[in-house]
C-alpha cells in the first residue's frame, strides 16, 4: 500500500521564493515567471519591501519579515527556498540558519563554486544591478571576495534604472532593455577579458542567452543554481526505478 503524505499546503513543489515586492514586467527566464522552469515553484511577496529598499536601505531589521516568509514556505511545502533579488545574499547566513531546507538566495552563491571551475587566474565577472550597493558583506555572506570578481553596474542605463530601480513606470521596451544589458557585459568583457561571467541581478536571466552570445564566455545566473537545487531535493525517477 502506497501512502501519499499530506499536511502540506503544496505538494511536489521543490523551490520556494522570496519576493520583493514590484511591478515590472517579469519575462519567461524570469525567475518570477512561472513558465521559465519545468517543475513547480511557489512565491511569497513581502509587501512593502521593493528593490530600492533591499538595495539602498538594507537595515538589520530586514532581515526578519524574510526568516518569517522563508519558514512560511518551508511550512506550506518548498523544498529549497531562493529569493527574488541577488542582494539578498546579504540575508544568506542568517536564513540558512532559519529554516532547514537547502537556501540559494542570491546569483553570487556560485562564485566559489565558478572560482574552482575557471582555475586560480580565470577573470571572473559579475554583472549587478547597482556596483554602488553591491558591498563586501554580499560577498563574505556566501564565501566569496569582492576583490576576486571585475564588476559593472547597470547605472546609467535608463530604460533598466527606471523601471527596476526607481519604479517611475511598469513596463519595458525589450528591445531597448537587452541593449543596455548585452550593452553592460559587452563593456565588461572589452575591459577584463573574462573568461565567465556571474549575473548578481535576477532580472538579467531573461537575457542570459544574448549575454552569452554577445560575450562568448560562460554565464552563471540564479536560473541555473535553482534547476541545480531542483535536482538535489526533487530527483528525477530514470527507467521506472
Amino acid at each position: 500500500m502506497m501512502i501519499l503524505k499530506g499536511g502540506l499546503l503544496h505538494t511536489d513543489t521543490p523551490i520556494g521564493v522570496l519576493c520583493l515586492e514590484s511591478y515590472f514586467p517579469k519575462p519567461p527566464g524570469h525567475l518570477r515567471n512561472p513558465v521559465t522552469f519545468d517543475f513547480p515553484v511557489t512565491y511569497k511577496v513581502l509587501r512593502g519591501i521593493d528593490v530600492p529598499t533591499l538595495l539602498f536601505n538594507p537595515t538589520p531589521e530586514l532581515v526578519a519579515p524574510f526568516i518569517e516568509a522563508a519558514r512560511a514556505l518551508e511550512r506550506e511545502g518548498a523544498m529549497a527556498i531562493t529569493g527574488s533579488c541577488g542582494f539578498l545574499a546579504r540575508f544568506q547566513k542568517e536564513l540558512t540558519e532559519a529554516v532547514r531546507v537547502p537556501v540559494l538566495v542570491s546569483g553570487l552563491i556560485q562564485i566559489p563554486m565558478v572560482r574552482t571551475f575557471h582555475g586560480p587566474d580565470a577573470v571572473i565577472g559579475v554583472l549587478t544591478a547597482s556596483k554602488d550597493a553591491l558591498t563586501p558583506m554580499h560577498f563574505a555572506q556566501v564565501g566569496g571576495d569582492i576583490n576576486d570578481v571585475v564588476i559593472k553596474g547597470m547605472e546609467g542605463c535608463p530604460e533598466f534604472w527606471e523601471t527596476i530601480i526607481e519604479a517611475r513606470r511598469t513596463d519595458f521596451d525589450m528591445d531597448r532593455l537587452e541593449a543596455e544589458i548585452c550593452g553592460a557585459a559587452e563593456a565588461l568583457m572589452a575591459e577584463h577579458n573574462l573568461d565567465a561571467l556571474v549575473l548578481e541581478c535576477t532580472d538579467l536571466s531573461a537575457f542570459a542567452r544574448s549575454i552569452q552570445e554577445r560575450i562568448g564566455c560562460p554565464v552563471y545566473d540564479i536560473d541555473g543554481l535553482i534547476e541545480y537545487a531542483r535536482y538535489a531535493v526533487k530527483r528525477k525517477r530514470y527507467h521506472g526505478l
